[in-house]
């Protein structure tokens, strides 16, 4: 009975089927078949490219052998070139601009320059009222008061030789003659190795530490440094003797 119904069947007729019902489907639209082609077009273009490439190849050539028959005799250069004028120009602007910049640094450094001299000039000043009031200390015979004096001096100026020695004496006053001998030392490595004073203190010192080849050594010392004062050194020779 169903073999029966499928005979009876029709296969539907295609021009019986509505027409938007076949153009449904993608692979059966041929729409592309009556509409313009471009493969012409495309063929041209290709063909324009190419033609394009030929004439810039044989322009290079060209210009290659024209290039070939120049030399030094028949090149002559007829102008000169816009760019090179107007780089000129830039570089006299970026020169007077540097000028300007240069000429601001050096007067921002000269003003610096004056202001760490007036500080300066302050700073010696108050070590030197340090250094006067421990010179009225000591001759107080008050030399741990004097000692006070000259470092606080120092704690302002501690590049002047001055209230070192004047601290080593106080030390040798005090019979701390290490302390002594390091203040010397500092002088006579750091701030000036000719300074007569430290070289005797430190003599002094070494004297009465019983280190007789160092006491040596300084006397040597004090005299070569200084040659014009063998008798400033022999007069403090003698009273460090006749006061020990």
């Amino acid at each position: 009975m169903a073999h029966t119904k499928r005979a009876s069947e029709k296969k539907p007729n295609p021009e019986d089927i509505p027409e938007y019902i076949i153009y449904q489907h993608p692979h059966t639209d041929e729409e592309f078949i009556h509409g313009q082609s471009t493969v012409d077009d495309v063929l041209q273009l290709m063909e324009a490219i190419g033609d394009a490439n030929k004439a810039d190849a044989a322009t290079s050539k060209e210009k290659k052998n024209y290039s070939e028959k120049l030399t030094d005799q028949n090149y002559v250069v007829t102008s000169r070139s816009i760019y090179g004028s107007n780089y000129k120009r830039s570089r006299s602007k970026t020169k007077v601009t540097a000028n300007t910049n240069q000429f601001t640094f050096m007067r921002q450094v000269d003003l610096d320059l004056r202001s760490r001299q007036l500080v300066r000039i302050e700073r010696e000043r108050v070590a030197d009222n340090f250094r006067r009031l421990g010179n009225h200390e000591y001759r107080k015979e008050n030399y741990q008061l004097a000692i006070q004096q000259y470092t606080r001096g120092l704690a302002t100026i501690n590049d002047t030789p001055v209230l070192y020695v004047n601290r080593a004496l106080c030390y040798i006053k005090r019979r701390e003659f290490k302390r002594a001998i390091m203040d010397c030392d500092h002088i006579l490595t750091y701030l000036d190795p000719k300074y007569l004073r430290a070289w005797l203190y430190k003599a002094a010192a070494n004297k009465r530490l019983n280190d007789e080849s160092h006491y040596q050594l300084s006397v040597y010392m004090a005299r070569r440094s200084n040659h014009n004062e063998d008798e400033f050194i022999d007069n403090f020779l003698d009273k460090m003797r006749s006061h020990l």
